[in-house]
């Protein structure tokens, strides 16, 4: 699984919306809730570090042009 930085931002930010309307669905059980928040803690913390890693490869790129 070879992705872009901007591929995992892009498949991050889709997966936080979707967790969210899973939890939303008024006929989900309290337990699947509580595993979909837990999830969607991940899935958005993980998307704060790619888009840091995002931010760094772009200053480092610009830096390294003449």
């Amino acid at each position: 699984m070879q992705r872009t930085l901007s591929e995992h931002i892009s498949y991050l930010e889709k997966k936080v919306e979707s967790l969210k309307q899973e939890m939303a669905e008024p006929a989900r059980p309290e337990v699947e809730k509580s595993n979909l928040l837990v999830d969607l803690g991940m899935a958005e913390r993980a998307l704060v570090h790619f888009r840091k890693a995002f931010e760094l490869e772009q200053r480092i790129s610009q830096r390294s042009r003449p």
